[in-house]
């Protein structure tokens, strides 16, 4: 639900002290697994920060207590996160992890394999399918697409010296990725939709044939490019078959969140909280 998040919660070098911010069955949340800093927040950031760590507590506590953790693919999970954060942590503030920080971790982990193995044991069946793509027809129409490369350079004169270059290069695509670089630049941009790019860039691009380089430069408010045109493809839909593993894995993961959630909200209903 959260993946990753509590990396980024370890890191923070300010967090200098431990103050408990409230009790959940019990359990005291202090602010060792917040960064420093949240007591400024306005109070409706700072009521949903508080809703947040009380969930996330209600349910690592839940999974902490099941058999989920006392396995090996957990314990190699644990020591291997465990070790990363430490290292960092030790890094940024010269300490130790504190023991709420190394719960929360473990908890964390205990999320992540619970949701990984709630995801492997949902069933979404063929009608569910198909039911949610013709349903959403809307959803699997796409615009005339163009998939390219591109170098962007702030001077005419530059672009035009790239594209002589590209002209002559006896491998197109090896030369371009090439001169990227060379400029600090990534070169493949990836597909682009109508809409999605500049509009003179995209109509230049895509009345040309794929694998063609554009022999001119083309001026965006960005500079002047240098593009490839890789392929491109005319406004359609998506056929049924084309989408229905990516609809399957989509509503696989929705059951999986739902799921959690009432889970989460259940727990909640029925917690002991003091702040």
């Amino acid at each position: 639900m959260r993946k990753g998040i509590f990396i980024l919660l370890l890191l923070s070098s300010s967090l200098l002290f431990s103050k408990t911010l409230v009790t959940v069955n019990g359990h005291k949340i202090d602010d060792s697994i917040i960064p420093k800093g949240y007591e400024k927040l306005d109070d409706t950031t700072r009521a949903n920060l508080m809703e947040h760590l009380i969930k996330e507590e209600l349910i690592q506590a839940e999974l902490l207590k099941s058999p989920l953790v006392n396995n090996e693919e957990f314990r190699r999970a644990f020591e291997k996160q465990k070790k990363i954060a430490q290292k960092e942590y030790k890094r940024v503030s010269g300490k130790n992890l504190t023991k709420a920080q190394i719960r929360n971790i473990k908890g964390s982990i205990a999320l992540m394999l619970y949701q990984q193995k709630e995801f492997q044991k949902t069933k979404v069946s063929n009608q569910e399918v198909k039911n949610f793509y013709y349903n959403n027809q809307n959803k699997f129409q796409y615009p005339n697409s163009i998939e390219i490369a591109n170098i962007i350079v702030k001077t005419k004169q530059e672009a035009r010296n790239i594209i002589s270059q590209l002209k002559h290069a006896q491998n197109l695509d090896k030369e371009f990725i090439k001169l990227a670089r060379e400029h600090r630049q990534n070169g493949y941009m990836g597909w682009f939709g109508e809409g999605m790019a500049p509009d003179n860039l995209f109509n230049i691009a895509y009345r040309a044939k794929p694998k063609t380089l554009i022999t001119k430069p083309i001026k965006t408010k960005y500079g002047y490019h240098v593009v490839y045109l890789l392929n491109k493809k005319h406004a359609g839909k998506i056929s049924y078959k084309d989408a229905k593993d990516k609809i399957r894995f989509m509503l696989k993961r929705q059951k999986v969140i739902e799921a959690l959630q009432n889970k989460i909200d259940n727990l909640y209903a029925n917690a002991e909280i003091v702040y």
